[in-house]
């Protein structure tokens, strides 16, 4: 038995100014039967029945259901009131567009926690006259037919109680007749309780009526006073799944595709961008210049110099002390030039840049070093200060070009490695101690010409050209290919061989290590040992100018990429944040029917939750992609222009997790704050809202 006793419901107005809703209502209701509660437009029918229905609470006065009173209810007692005892049928039908009828129907079992099946969806539709509708999308049906589906959610629930607020309002006549037909038929079973101003209507459907005037009843009612019996016990049922509510959240994301579109859209750029910015203000030169150098498959010198300064042999001892390497200090050196007269302007001008037009570096060493670096010799090795040998590299020259000296002139065709072995050529007269020196030998230094033949035939706007070119410079002017080699102790006793202090090498040169690991090993030491006086560099490609430049031109990236990447995520978080809360700022009145059907509040944040979640997913997807191509681009980009091969900037795991916290925590708070407004306010008030 349900029973109101002195009940006041008074609202406040935006101007704090009060308006009594209702006033003192006493009136009590069988298990059964048809109760009409009728009255004019603001008499306080709709206010009574939402408390009735546990939407709203009264001011003061009570409603007792089984001898215990509303006020004594928990929240969560009300939640099972509504989902177990109470059927709600709205007068704008408040269906879900977004599902069909068997989903609209199904909703009210999956609140309960029960598994909907398709009999007893089928039976109550057939109960209500709309079997055949099944499968219709609510948008396809008459206003009649929504009512009925409207009844058929309330019915599924096998509730106590049917609440109807003027069911008929929007119908035609004869439909009104099958609707109230309907409900006078299953008021035999429940209690059926319907507000309606029509009084023609009340008098012929209802059993018992009570008139509201002004918040006010007409007639006195004696409430009884006898002993209350037990018949309608809250049931306290599982309420919606998790996968249920991500199922309804998925559903929801279909009403407006073309705002999820945009959506969507404007996330994934600002996400995009902030991860790119991400990325280029995270690169590491360790990561460049190793894998620079292994890009090149290790086919070409590894070589370390200093800036502004020479290398001396007490560093180089400790480097090899420490690493377990074989580096070796090189003087500058250079030889006159030994081509035919009308071929040098063809070799100095070349566009190709790919023939040694002379050595660049001497190194003393032993026969036992060469062959060690698996170097082979043809000839012999130099037994006096006088003698040299040259590489294959510089031997190429004279085979492209020619060959001449003061005894001896020889075309391309004519040149011999025979023919070669045993002149003499002479050193540049930088002084006026120029040396005469005679070539013993040719080492082949392994240099592979094939792998750099197309700049003869180049293509100038290349990234592969110019990395090629960058590369070909380095091997002309610091590289074991660029090298003549004397024996041991020559330098000392010819010094007008060497141009620079002999206090210290120019560079120090060691045979490409096959592990990238030593690599690895050799950046971190020299990256230990450097200091602002002393920078030591391992060449990659570039010279030692080129590193500093492009070193430069990647902080000046960083530090502006680093200030775009705040400016991006306060953008992020601005625009997830006002997109999550509109979103849910228009499903304000869809989380009051929700609650009116019995939804927890919990089901009520999964479900529009669910729908940020998947917004949030689609454009962190998406961003992850388009964050790609944008590096990718980038890198080509400086990899063209500045003539690499390794790659400078990743977008790796933890700048996409960044991005992924910022967007999660982003759309948590975006749809708690005002989902959590929502359900605190009664599920009438959520009702009312209007969106804005």
């Amino acid at each position: 038995m349900l029973i109101i006793r002195d009940v006041t419901k008074i609202y406040r107005t935006q101007k704090q100014k009060e308006v009594k809703a209702l006033d003192q209502i006493n009136y009590e209701f069988d298990e059964q039967g048809f109760y009409a509660i009728l009255g004019k437009s603001g008499s306080g029918k709709s206010t009574l029945l939402n408390l009735i229905a546990g939407l709203d609470k009264p001011t003061s006065g009570e409603i007792i259901l089984n001898g215990k009173s509303f006020s004594d209810f928990k929240r969560k007692d009300l939640d099972a009131y509504r989902n177990s005892c109470v059927g709600f049928i709205f007068q704008e039908f408040n269906l879900f567009d977004n599902l069909d009828v068997y989903k609209n129907v199904a909703l009210a079992l999956e609140l309960q926690g029960r598994k909907a099946k398709v009999e007893e969806i089928e039976k109550v539709l057939d109960r209500v006259g709309i079997s055949d509708l099944i499968h219709r999308n609510i948008n396809e049906l008459s206003g009649g037919q929504k009512q009925r589906v409207a009844i058929a959610r309330a019915l599924i629930k096998n509730p106590k109680i049917i609440i109807a607020d003027e069911p008929t309002g929007a119908l035609d006549q004869e439909t009104t007749n099958e609707i109230f037909d309907l409900l006078k038929g299953l008021s035999k079973e429940y209690l059926v309780i319907v507000v309606t101003h029509n009084e023609e209507y009340a008098n012929q459907y209802a059993e018992h009526i009570l008139h509201l005037s002004d918040g006010k009843q007409k007639e006195q009612v004696e409430l009884t006073n006898k002993p209350l019996e037990a018949g309608m016990e809250l049931e306290y049922k599982k309420s919606l799944s998790i996968f249920s509510s991500l199922k309804m959240g998925f559903s929801n994301l279909k009403i407006s595709i073309v705002r999820l579109v945009l959506c969507i859209l404007l996330t994934t750029m600002a996400f995009s961008s902030l991860g790119f910015c991400l990325t280029v203000s995270n690169f590491s030169m360790r990561d460049i210049v190793v894998n620079s150098v292994v890009c090149n498959e290790y086919e070409d010198p590894f070589v370390i110099v200093k800036d502004d300064d020479c290398v001396d042999e007490a560093f180089i001892t400790r480097l090899n002390d420490r690493l377990g390497l074989n580096f070796k200090g090189v003087y500058n050196f250079s030889l006159d030039y030994y081509i035919p007269q009308n071929q040098k302007n063809k070799l100095l001008f070349s566009s190709n840049c790919l023939s040694l037009a002379k050595p660049y570096g001497i190194l003393e060493t032993n026969e036992a070093y060469l062959k060690k670096l698996n170097f082979t010799i043809t000839g012999t090795f130099p037994q006096s200060d006088d003698e040299i040998l040259i590489t294959e590299y510089y031997y190429n020259t004279f085979a492209r070009y020619g060959f001449e000296n003061e005894e001896i002139q020889l075309n391309a065709d004519e040149v011999t490695k025979e023919k070669i072995i045993g002149q003499t050529i002479q050193q540049d007269s930088y002084n006026d101690q120029s040396a005469k020196l005679k070539i013993t030998g040719i080492v082949d230094t392994g240099f592979n010409m094939d792998k750099y033949r197309h700049l003869y035939d180049y293509d100038p706007n290349g990234m592969q050209y110019a990395h090629d070119f960058n590369l070909v410079q380095q091997i002309k002017y610091s590289s074991y290919h660029s090298l003549v080699f004397v024996k041991e102790g020559t330098l000392q006793s010819n010094s007008s061989l060497v141009y620079s202090n002999k206090d210290g090498y120019d560079f120090i040169i060691d045979n490409m290590p096959h592990d990238k690991k030593r690599i690895e090993e050799v950046y971190d030491y020299l990256d230990e040992v450097s200091s602002n006086e002393n920078q030591y560099h391992l060449c990659f490609g570039l010279t030692s100018s080129q590193q500093k430049d492009l070193e430069a031109k990647l902080l000046n990236y960083q530090y502006f990429s680093g200030i775009a990447g705040a400016i991006f995520s306060i953008f992020s978080i601005c625009l997830m944040f006002t997109l999550l809360n509109f979103t849910v700022e228009r499903k304000k009145r869809e989380m009051g029917v929700l609650r009116a059907l019995g939804a927890k509040s919990r089901n009520i944040f999964f479900i529009f939750s669910s729908e940020g979640i998947y917004l949030c997913i689609f454009s962190l997807i998406l961003s992850y992609i388009v964050s790609s191509i944008f590096v990718i681009v980038f890198n080509n980009s400086i990899k063209h222009s500045e003539g690499l091969l390794a790659t400078i900037y990743h977008f790796e795991f933890i700048q996409f997790l960044i991005v992924f916290i910022i967007a999660i925590i982003t759309t948590c708070v975006s749809i708690f704050i005002p989902v959590l407004k929502v359900t605190k306010k009664s599920p009438a008030e959520a009702i009312r809202m209007e969106i804005k």
